[in-house]
């Protein structure tokens, strides 16, 4: 078979999802992909087309329904692999079959588990797959990009998914950009999954405007990008303002806490400075203090070696008596007699220490008995414990040999519980038996106790039964009952809208089939019969409705036209100025009054005779009615006619006027006075009174001239008759059109009358809930019947086995018991526990009884020891006592010997020792005389020392300390601080600490200073300038401490607030530190860091710049030139859907339902739209070089409007979402559908009709819209083009007559398709081929499986007989191109 144009051949996918290598092939361009859910159909379909042609790889448009997490990634990575390769191409044919000129478009990709993005390439080649190029390699595996390009060339692959459709479209389409793009989403809405059974009119309307193409997003995205930036504009103006507002208040605290510190520092560094003063005084009263305590020093110096001298000679004398032999003997004596009294001493010692020895000899004998009684008291407990175990052991049935002899603590305490623990194992053993037991048990009385209820509940659930039945047979009737008697009662309701018996029958069917299954319901019965009639009279009543509107607007209309008629006026010239007399009661009229101008006269020489007569006075002018008797003139003026022989000869102005009829002045009285007025071109002498037509006059000498736009008082009479006349027309016109009114509003209060007797009806119409109530109890009582009955057999299915399950839990209770040799009841076993806890316990106590006794023996063995040491300590006391009294006795044997001996030189030699010691002690006296003199001075001298010293100390301390405190000026230095404190003048701090004298060059300077140089500086030049001018500047500023309280805590609270303000602001961040004590404050933002005063500062110009930047005036000149664009683009999409629009209309009249009737589409405004966003798109459809400076701010006024309040209602949407919905034209209008039948006569296609079509021509008329659209957007392509439409789960919901004549319109709009369904079968006659796919997945072996069958020539082929259906239809088999190997062999 051979085509004109490119179709669909083949398509397949390689490497994706469970596809491992799948080819699909067209069968006269239709392709059907059939499964159940899962089987991997709507994948396919995903990942084919529109994928192919479009190249865009979001989710939500490969799949409208499927999750963000079900990415083209996760289709490449399915089976869990770390990277894949993968392809899908699709293939388009046209020319012989033999050789035909093939293209194929596809895209290849790439994903690997450590990255999110997918890559891909995109091919458009010359050739088919298998044939001409390959997508595997020699190993079946997906080629790389670079193999591909090996391929086909490097020419044939392109990177971005726009240039991929731009060669697309150039190689088949030859759309355009925009119309290719605009095909595409056509594509996709009629690709979303089951289309026809979700569509009714309004679904279809909302498809097509899907269809339409949207606005550029770069377009919108620019306009957005921009409004964004004038919202960042003034977010910034207003964080800036924020930041300023924030950063004065905090300069005005922060100025007054840094006047307060500058006065603090000040003070304190004055306080310094007199200190300094003070001790530069006291340190030189020091120097003339320690002066003249040296001179005192001199002269007690001397004064004391004198005595010293003396002194020394009385010594002398005394060394000599000392060095004679009589003094020596004395001396052995006196020395004899200290060695017996310290003897004596000794020996009284050493007999008190015998006594205490003895003592403690006797509490160490009581301790040891003591110890003794102790030990036999313990080993009689141990003793008694050990028969109170055995028993212990006895009770609980353990076997015990008792406590061996030098058996150790932790070997006992183990044998001890070892045989515990293995009779609690026993007792856990036996009880867990028991549990099993009693567990039994309780099943066993719960399982008899179900058994029973399920007996009573099933017995109750078949009466229940039984009842229910008998229920719905008396609901049933009482409900025929009711219908008939609702009947009745309105039968001549619905026979005065054309419904009569058939009604009733078709609702007595329903009644009678109510709770059947797909039984109609009788409301939808009802609603079947009269919904078309109630439709019918709405839309009468609509149309009613709207011509009253349209009357009410109408007269509204011309009552406002009347209004504004009886209130026209036309104005007095202003009257002359010598004119001040009052005209009332005279009869007559002015001038301008009594005259029209002629039809001839252009408005130029009406209004420059009219300025001429009113600058000459003319024009209000008095022309006298009645007799024309002149009345007496006071101040005012008359119009009188010339004689007739006097009048001007040539022109007069009744050329140009005539008189006014019905007035109060006679016409000719008036024609006369217009008579004797010249009409001249230009003024001239002779004549008395002349106008010209440019305004120019002359009254005897007088010439002048007056110009005006237009005539404003003459013709006032004529007008004021027009418009009694026009307001009598109006006023007729007013009466007709309200009787019209009338005549409809009772119409259609009649048809409302009607409608509302039907609702009445329709609602009281007999409800059929009694009777479902009826079925919905006989329904649940037949379950409840149903679980009852299983309920019970479970139950009685249950209690054997229960019975069965206790039996062998006693059985295994009792082997238990006598393998641990244990009882079997709950309180034996207790007593059993209770008797192992006893024998623990009595292991316990004799444990503790053990270590008693060991402790007592270890006491008395300690007790003997301390016997035996004070024992022998008593033994050495008594020798040593006896020893020293035998050495006394012998010293005082010699003392008195040798006192026997010496006799009376002694007494001689002490009476010289003492007159040598006497003199010394005179001696004495005076050198301590002299030497106190002495060391008064030295004490003197010396504080006087110590007096400079610390005078000096002091002022080295105020200098230290003056220092300390000045250099806490240090910060006040800066320009910003002094800047603070109204400093002006410029001050540096000193650049090194060289500038500052030390205490030792300040003392240097203060001792060689004369008293008349006066003081002497010690601080720095800078310094003290520093200081001087913060003193001057803060002298006004109280330094309290109660005032430095409160500016620190305003600081601290400025601080919080300022922080707080800025940020919520920009990205400021506020620092603050006090190493100098005073607090400093520096913010930081994208300058760096800076003083809060420079910041301030800066902020403040900054916020005044963008003040600058953002004004009304820029704002809407912006807002006009990206709304122009907008409005632009806007304009032409219109145009363009429009025109799609109309194609659409025309091929629909050609395409008939069996029926003869056809599908009428149309674009209206939607309802929703307000008056001024109609008024916008009546705007909009004009170009927007026609549009006028007045529309465009209209335009501009209403679209900023609303994007400001979208924004205000939606502050978390993005300004591109914003727009994209504002600006959003499709949403304006809507598509709306008409059936004309086949005499052309056209009636709207509601829900309500459309309800009424059968389901065949209800399919056709919600598809032939879409396929019309399709086919008009195709026919604009190149003739070439390929015309495929992809449909998801297609027809669901139409019936087998419904899908025969959608594909019969497919076939005649020449439209490929590709399709999805469960069991979707296109075998059809009308349908000349197709292919068809079944679809088995496995999700264990990761495979799916396709079953090839073809439609053609009116039967359905498979491959049951061996022949190849793919290679039939142009297949290749493969996707890979054989390489022929050189030298190999070729057999035929």
């Amino acid at each position: 078979m051979s085509s004109a144009r490119f179709r669909p051949t083949r398509a397949g996918i390689i490497n994706l999802w469970d596809y491992r290598d799948q080819e699909f092939s067209f069968a006269d361009g239709r392709l059907v992909l059939r499964g159940p859910n899962g089987s991997g159909k709507t994948k396919a379909l995903e990942v084919l087309f529109p994928f192919v042609l479009d190249g865009r790889i979001e989710p939500r448009r490969l799949n409208p329904f499927a999750g963000e997490e079900r990415t083209m990634r996760s289709n490449l990575l399915y089976q869990g692999q770390e990277s894949a390769h993968s392809y899908v191409w699709m293939e388009f044919s046209r020319g012989q079959r033999d050789d035909p000129e093939a293209v194929t478009v596809g895209i290849g990709m790439r994903a690997t588990k450590g990255n999110d993005k997918v890559t891909r390439w995109h091919f458009v080649v010359d050739g088919r797959v298998g044939v001409d190029f390959s997508l595997l390699d020699d190993e079946d595996r997906p080629l790389t990009k670079k193999q591909l390009i090996e391929q086909v060339g490097a020419e044939a692959i392109t990177e971005r998914p726009i240039e991929y459709r731009a060669a697309i479209d150039a190689r088949m389409f030859g759309l355009g950009a925009q119309r290719y793009d605009q095909l595409i989403n056509l594509i996709l809405t009629l690709r979303r999954p089951q289309l026809a059974k979700n569509l009714d009119p309004k679904g279809l309307s909302q498809a097509l405007t899907d269809g339409l193409r949207p606005l550029d997003d770069e377009l919108v995205v620019e306009a957005a990008r921009s409004f964004s930036d004038m919202e960042e504009v003034a977010r910034t103006l207003e964080s800036l303002a924020a930041a300023d507002d924030a950063a004065q208040r905090f300069v005005t605290v922060y100025s007054k806490y840094v006047r307060q510190q500058a006065r603090v520092a000040v003070e304190q560094v004055s306080g310094r400075l007199d200190a300094v003063d003070a001790a530069v005084l006291a340190l030189r009263q020091a120097a003339t203090t320690r002066q003249e305590a040296m001179v005192a020093r001199t002269e007690s110096e001397e004064r004391l070696a004198g005595t010293e001298r003396e002194h020394e000679q009385a010594r002398t004398t005394l060394d000599a008596l000392q060095r004679s032999s009589a003094y020596e003997g004395k001396q052995q004596l006196d020395d004899l007699a200290s060695v017996v009294a310290n003897l004596e001493r000794t020996t009284s010692a050493q007999t008190e220490n015998a006594g205490r020895a003895q003592a403690a000899v006797a509490d160490r004998i009581s301790e040891q008995s003591r110890a003794e009684e102790i030990v036999t008291a313990a080993t009689s407990a141990r003793r008694r414990t050990e028969d109170a175990m055995q028993a212990a052991a006895e009770d609980a049935s353990i076997a015990w040999s008792g406590v061996e002899h030098g058996d150790r603590t932790d070997r006992l305490v183990a044998a001890i519980e070892a045989n515990a623990e293995e009779r609690d194992a026993d007792v856990r053993a036996v009880r867990s038996a028991l549990s099993k037991v009693d567990g039994a048990a309780t099943a066993r009385t719960r399982a008899e106790s179900a058994a029973t209820r399920s007996r009573g509940q099933r017995d109750t659930a078949s009466a229940a039964v039984e009842a229910a039945e008998t229920v719905v047979e008396l609901a049933r009737s009482e409900a025929a009952s009711e219908l008939r008697h609702w009947w009745t009662d309105h039968t001549n309701t619905f026979s005065a809208v054309g419904l009569s018996t058939p009604v009733f029958e078709a609702l007595d069917a329903a009644f009678g089939a109510v709770g059947e299954d797909d039984a109609t319901a009788p409301a939808a019965a009802l609603a079947e019969h009269t919904g078309p009639v109630v439709e019918e009279i709405r839309f009468r009543r609509r149309a009613m409705g709207s011509e009253i509107d349209a009357l009410a607007v109408r007269i509204g209309e011309l009552e406002q036209e009347r209004a504004a008629v009886a209130a026209e006026r036309d104005d007095a010239p202003p009257p002359f100025r010598a004119r001040c007399g009052s005209r009332e009661g005279w009869a007559g009229a002015p001038l301008w009054q009594l005259v029209r101008f002629r039809d001839d006269v252009s408005a130029d020489q009406a209004a420059g005779v009219e300025a001429a007569l009113q600058a000459a006075n003319l024009l209000d002018g008095w022309l006298v009615g009645g007799t024309g008797e002149v009345p007496d003139l006071e101040s005012d003026q008359v119009l009188v006619a010339l004689p007739p022989e006097q009048r001007p000869s040539g022109p007069t102005v009744s050329d140009v006027l005539v008189p006014e009829s019905d007035t109060s002045v006679p016409e000719s009285r008036v024609a006369e006075v217009l008579a004797s007025i010249a009409l001249t071109t230009e003024p001239e002498p002779g004549i008395g009174v002349a106008v010209d037509v440019r305004g120019g006059y002359r009254q005897g000498v007088q010439v002048g001239r007056h110009v005006k736009d237009h005539a404003e008082f003459i013709g006032a009479t004529a007008r004021a008759r027009r418009r009694q006349r026009r307001i009598a027309e109006l006023e007729a016109t007013i009466a007709e059109s309200r009787a019209e009114v009338r005549t409809l509003r009772a119409a259609e209060h009649s048809l409302g009358d009607r409608l509302t007797a039907l609702d009445r009806a329709v609602k009281a119409l007999p409800r059929t809930g009694t009777v479902l109530a009826a079925l919905r109890k006989v329904t649940e009582c037949a379950g409840a019947l149903r679980t009852a009955q299983e309920s019970a057999a479970a139950a009685d299915r249950d209690l054997d086995q229960v019975i069965a399950d206790a039996s062998v839990k006693e059985q295994q209770l009792r082997a238990a018991a006598a393998r641990h040799r244990t009882p079997l009841t709950t309180t034996e076993l207790d007593s059993l526990d209770a008797a192992i806890r006893h024998f623990r316990t009595q292991g316990q106590a004799l444990l503790r009884a053990l270590r008693d006794q060991a402790n007592a023996a270890e006491r008395l063995r300690e007790a003997q020891s301390r016997h035996d040491e004070a024992r022998i300590a008593s033994d050495e006391a008594a020798e040593r006592s006896l020893e020293a009294a035998q050495s006394l006795a012998h010293q005082q044997q010699r003392l008195e010997t040798l006192r026997e001996s010496i006799g009376a030189s002694a007494e001689r030699i002490d009476a010289q020792l003492e007159g040598a010691r006497g003199r010394i002690e005179s001696e004495k006296a005076a050198e301590r005389v002299a030497r106190n003199a002495f060391q008064s001075a030295l004490e003197q001298i010396g504080k006087a020392e110590a007096a400079h010293t610390a005078a000096e100390q002091a002022l080295r301390s105020a200098l230290v300390e003056c220092h300390v405190d000045a250099s806490k000026l240090a910060p006040f230095a800066h320009r910003d601080l002094l800047a603070l404190l109204e400093v002006h003048s410029e001050h540096v701090w000193p650049a090194s600490e060289a500038a500052w004298l030390d205490a030792d060059q300040v003392l240097y300077r203060i001792r060689h200073a004369s008293d008349t140089e006066g003081a002497v500086e010690v601080l720095p030049v800078e310094v003290t300038g520093l200081f001087r001018s913060l003193e001057a500047a803060t002298v006004s500023v109280s330094a309290g401490e109660s005032a430095r309280k409160s500016t620190g805590s305003a600081l601290t609270s400025a601080l919080q607030d300022f922080d707080a303000e800025l940020a919520r602001g920009r990205d400021y961040r506020l620092t603050w530190d006090a190493p100098d004590g005073v607090t400093v404050v520096q913010v930081q933002d994208e300058q760096g860091y800076s003083s809060v005063g420079r910041f301030a500062a800066r902020i403040a110009q900054a916020r005044q710049e963008q003040e600058a930047l953002l004004t009304d005036s820029e704002r809407r000149i912006l807002e006009d030139a990206l709304l122009t664009g907008l409005s632009q683009q806007i304009h032409e999409r219109t145009v363009d859907a429009r025109d799609l629009i109309g194609r659409m209309g025309a091929e629909m009249r050609q395409r008939h339902m069996s029926s003869g009737t056809t599908i009428g589409v149309h674009w209206v405004l939607a309802d929703h739209l307000d008056e001024r966003a109609r008024a916008v798109c009546k705007l909009l459809d004009r170009d927007a070089s026609a549009l006028s400076p007045e529309d465009l701010a209209g335009i501009r006024a209403h679209f900023a409007s609303r994007i400001r309040a979208e924004r205000a209602a939606h502050p978390e949407r993005s300004y591109p979402e914003i727009l994209a919905s504002t600006l959003d034209y499709r949403r304006w209008r809507v598509f709306s559908f008409s059936l004309i039948g086949a005499d052309g006569n056209e009636d709207r296609l509601t829900p309500a009709r459309h309800s009424a079509l059968s389901g065949g021509e209800q399919s056709v008329s919600l598809h032939l819209p879409l396929f019309a659209a399709a086919h008009v957007m195709l026919d604009s392509a190149d003739p070439h083009a390929p015309r495929l439409l992809a449909l998801d789960e297609a027809f669901a919901g139409v019936d087998d007559t419904g899908r025969s004549e959608l594909l019969g319109l497919c076939v005649q709009f020449d439209l490929d398709l590709f399709m999805t369904g469960f069991d979707l079968w296109i075998t059809y006659g009308g349908v000349p081929g197709c292919a068809h796919y079944d679809l088995s997945h496995s999700v264990a072996e990761h495979t799916v499986a396709a079953t090839l069958l073809v439609w053609s020539g009116g039967e359905l082929l498979a491959e049951h007989d061996g022949s190849d259906l793919a290679m039939a239809l142009g297949s290749p088999g493969t996707r890979r191109v054989v390489q022929p190997v050189d030298g190999t062999f070729e057999f035929a």
